[in-house]
């Protein structure tokens, strides 16, 4: 049953496994589209990264507070394959840190 699989994408995961959704997020998307499909992603789980770029690690951080950064969120909640799909934190926090994260990623939203 294809037609009822879709797949959430991690920034962290991607990251850790030696995707450069940093410097070359069309080219990871790109290859995630001959590899899966673009129209198998449903959700994108956002956390940042405590560590480099191909660590296989999976030890997730506050947004802006990593080796992703800022400017690569901006880029990711902003991209015209990725803006309308739903976005999960999924960082270390508490309540009052998904706020300060949470308004963070709404002042990074671009308009259309």
């Amino acid at each position: 049953r294809k037609d009822h699989v879709g797949v959430c994408l991690d920034t962290c995961h991607v990251y850790d496994g030696g995707y450069d959704i940093v410097n070359d997020l069309d080219g990871v998307l790109k290859r995630f589209d001959q590899i899966v499909g673009l129209e198998k992603l449903k959700a994108v789980h956002l956390n940042d990264d405590k560590n480099p770029l191909g660590s296989h690690k999976d030890r997730h951080e506050k947004i802006g507070e990593g080796t992703i950064g800022t400017e690569a969120f901006a880029r990711i909640i902003n991209h015209p394959a990725l803006r309308e799909l739903p976005f999960f934190l999924e960082t270390p926090n508490e309540l009052p840190g998904y706020k300060k994260e949470i308004a963070l990623l709404r002042s990074l939203r671009q308009e259309e």
